[in-house]
């Protein structure tokens, strides 16, 4: 069983069809009974969780099999920087091709708990799609508000699985259209009885609650040995703050006796988190967005103040990394590791790598780096990385001069 909690005034209540806390309006927190976490494993997906995901009758699961993704050891990149235990989290293995897929999982399945037919979200990509993608399972209508500049490849994924799909002028870049937006689909929700579904906790905290399982399932396949670092990238901020409450309750429930120290990593030029970070003040708006790496540019991130708090909590810190040095990351992800994945995922791997060089790692901590997304999410980025490189074009009696040759 579970309740609702605020995060700020610590109003509770028992469960109910709301968002935010009726006394303060701030973010909500599912917060279970008991804190043993048994595993059913008759269920699909991360569902084998299901005494610690929110839904009440598991009649109502929606589920593509997501979750279980690979926990895979760095075969050289480690190494390179001397660093002896490096970890990549591949959550481009999801259905959808990333992490959001935890996340709509749970939201679609209790949408349908709560006997709605519709959802509407704002997303630049990833999140659509896992909502469009459960949302289609589930046979539910859904409209989906996406950035105007927003991957043209995200879209299209999106689009095959036919929600009515709009772009917001100037969403992603203006601060102001941010707060309309999610304001707008509050409102238009509350109107229809559709479900709001923002991959955000400020916004659908019951839904956020799939992406901690993140956090067990990284516990699990290191044998319940903890982490020491755990990097994150950060644009609204829902994965980190969510990934650090599994941790703890992974904690709780006994299976692992020390906590890892939390890494929130921006994109410079779209970095609100970080810059309060470094200030020691709450996170405010900042007025522009100047990163390129899709997926992670928010100017107002919704849950900025609750990733604070899992930096505080976790004796972590946040840092910011220049869009080149993402993009060089993620080529070296795909050329040295075999991993193919999106620039906002590889910038885990950028932020490593800086923070090494200054002396924030020793080289003997276990780090886990999580990879958000698939490569094929950003075919732009994918298409520049191998720009210089061309196919020559050969005879079949050529192959034999090119194996004599060593290839």
């Amino acid at each position: 069983m579970f309740r609702l909690s605020c995060t700020v005034c610590h109003w509770q209540a028992a469960d109910g069809d709301i968002n935010t806390c009726p006394e303060c309006g701030q973010t909500i927190d599912i917060i279970f009974d008991m804190p043993e976490i048994p595993l059913d494993t008759t269920l699909p997906g991360i569902w084998r969780y299901t005494a610690h995901l929110p839904l009440h009758d598991k009649k109502h699961i929606v589920s593509l099999g997501e979750g279980n993704t690979p926990l895979l050891e760095s075969a050289s990149l480690g190494e390179s920087i001397n660093l002896s235990q490096l970890y990549f989290k591949m959550e481009g293995a999801n259905p959808t091709g990333s992490y959001k897929d935890r996340i709509a999982t749970v939201g679609i399945s209790r949408l349908r708990e709560l006997g709605k037919k519709t959802w509407a979200a704002t997303s630049s990509g990833n999140a659509g799609a896992a909502i469009a993608a459960y949302g289609a399972r589930a046979g539910l209508d859904g409209h989906l508000f996406t950035l105007e500049k927003a991957s043209k490849d995200k879209i299209a994924q999106i689009m095959s699985y036919a929600p009515q799909v709009s772009a917001v002028y100037r969403l992603g870049y203006d601060p102001d259209v941010e707060q309309a937006t999610w304001a707008n689909i509050i409102q238009v929700c509350k109107q229809n009885n559709w479900m709001m579904l923002v991959t955000a906790r400020a916004f659908s905290p019951h839904a956020m609650e799939g992406a901690k399982t993140i956090a067990y399932e990284i516990c699990e396949q290191l044998d319940n040995i903890s982490p020491d670092v755990v990097y994150v990238p950060v644009g609204g901020g829902g994965l980190l703050s969510t990934a650090w409450k599994g941790f703890v309750e992974w904690h709780k429930a006994g299976k692992i006796n020390k906590l890892p120290r939390m890494v929130a990593v921006q994109a410079q030029g779209c970095d609100a988190v970080t810059q309060a970070w470094n200030d020691g003040s709450t996170v405010s708006t900042i007025p522009d967005c100047h990163s390129s790496i899709s997926g992670i540019q928010l100017t107002a991130p919704p849950d900025g103040n609750l990733v604070l708090q899992a930096l505080k909590e976790s004796q972590g810190w946040a840092t910011s990394v220049p869009d080149e040095e993402t993009y060089q990351a993620q080529a070296e992800l795909s050329r040295r590791e075999g991993v193919f994945v999106e620039p906002a995922s590889a910038i885990t791997w950028a932020a490593v790598q800086a923070d090494k060089a200054q002396g924030r790692l020793t080289g003997d901590e276990k780090v886990i780096c999580v990879l958000s997304g698939i490569g094929f999410k950003d075919m732009t980025a994918i298409k520049n990385m191998v720009a210089e490189h061309s196919v020559p074009l050969i005879t079949a009696d050529e192959i034999l001069s090119k194996a004599e040759n060593g290839l």
